[in-house]
C-alpha cells in the first residue's frame, strides 16, 4: 500500500483499516485529504486480499467537513469547474466492491457525513453529531449527498436535515435509521468486531455481486440527475438572496 501524510492504513485478517488522521485540524478534508481517500478506496478496491473496509478516526472527532479555510490553487472558473475533490472521491467509495463500513465519533459534518453516507454501513459513537452545514455558508449540497442521505433517512428527512443546516445528535439519528449501531467509547472494538463477523465468512464473488446491483437500483436515476450538483454548488457561492 502507499504511504499517505493524512491517512494511516492496516490491513489485518482480510479487513482493511483506514484511519483520518489530520489531527491538528478535526480532519478537515482539504483537497490533499479527499485525494488521497480517492486513491486509498481505489487502489483497495482492486486488492482481492481486501474483504472489508472500515474507515475511522481515533480522534475526538471524525471530521469537520471540506477545510473551508483551504485557500483554492485554481487559476479560473474552468478549471474550478473540472476539479471536484470531493466527488471524485464519494465516487471511488461507491465504486469500491468490498463491503465499506465508517466509524464515526464526534462531529462529522458537512463532506464528512456525506462520507459516512456513501459506505455500506454506519456505525456510530453515541456522542456523534451529524449536519450539513452548507446552507447555512450559502451553499447548495453536492457530492451526491442528496441522494446518498435520501436513501438513508427518505426524503422529508433529508429536506428537514439540509435546508434546516442544524446538527442532529444520535438519538434523533437513530429515530431516522441513519445509523446501522451505536457504541459507547468502551465497547467500540467489540461493535465493529461484530460487524466484521457478519461480513468475513461469506463469499467476496456474492457479496461484491450484491452490493453492485444494490448500488445501480439505489443509485442509477440519482447518478443521472445529480451530474450538476458540483455546478449549482459553484453558482450558489456567489449568489446573494439580497
Amino acid at each position: 500500500m502507499n504511504k499517505y501524510k493524512y491517512l494511516e492504513t492496516k490491513l489485518k485478517n482480510g479487513v482493511f483499516y483506514i484511519e483520518l488522521t489530520r489531527k491538528e485540524s478535526m480532519n478537515a478534508l482539504n483537497t490533499k485529504t479527499l485525494d488521497e481517500l480517492k486513491k486509498v478506496f481505489l487502489e483497495a478496491s482492486k486488492n482481492s486480499k481486501i474483504k472489508i473496509i472500515v474507515l475511522h478516526s481515533n480522534e475526538n472527532n471524525f471530521s469537520a467537513g471540506a477545510d473551508i479555510k483551504e485557500k483554492p490553487n485554481i487559476k479560473n472558473n474552468l478549471e474550478r469547474w473540472q476539479k471536484n475533490y470531493g466527488k471524485e472521491c464519494i465516487e471511488a467509495i461507491l465504486s469500491t466492491p468490498q463491503i465499506t463500513i465508517c466509524v464515526t465519533n464526534g462531529y462529522t459534518l458537512g463532506g464528512a457525513a456525506v462520507i459516512a453516507t456513501a459506505c455500506d454501513f454506519r456505525i456510530g459513537n453515541k456522542d456523534t453529531i451529524i449536519g450539513y452545514p452548507e446552507i447555512v455558508l450559502g451553499m447548495n449540497l453536492n457530492w451526491l449527498g442528496l441522494p446518498l442521505l435520501q436513501n438513508i433517512v427518505g426524503s422529508t428527512k433529508t429536506k428537514e436535515m439540509v435546508i434546516s443546516g442544524l446538527n442532529y445528535s444520535t438519538e434523533d439519528l437513530s429515530k431516522f435509521n441513519f445509523f446501522d449501531d451505536l457504541f459507547d467509547e468502551d465497547d467500540k472494538i467489540k461493535i465493529i468486531n461484530e460487524w466484521v463477523k457478519k461480513f468475513k465468512s461469506r463469499s467476496p464473488l456474492a457479496s461484491q455481486m450484491i452490493k453492485k446491483s444494490m448500488n445501480v437500483l439505489a443509485f442509477h436515476d440519482a447518478l443521472a440527475i445529480m451530474h450538476m450538483d458540483y455546478d449549482q454548488f459553484l453558482l450558489t457561492q456567489n449568489y446573494s438572496d439580497s
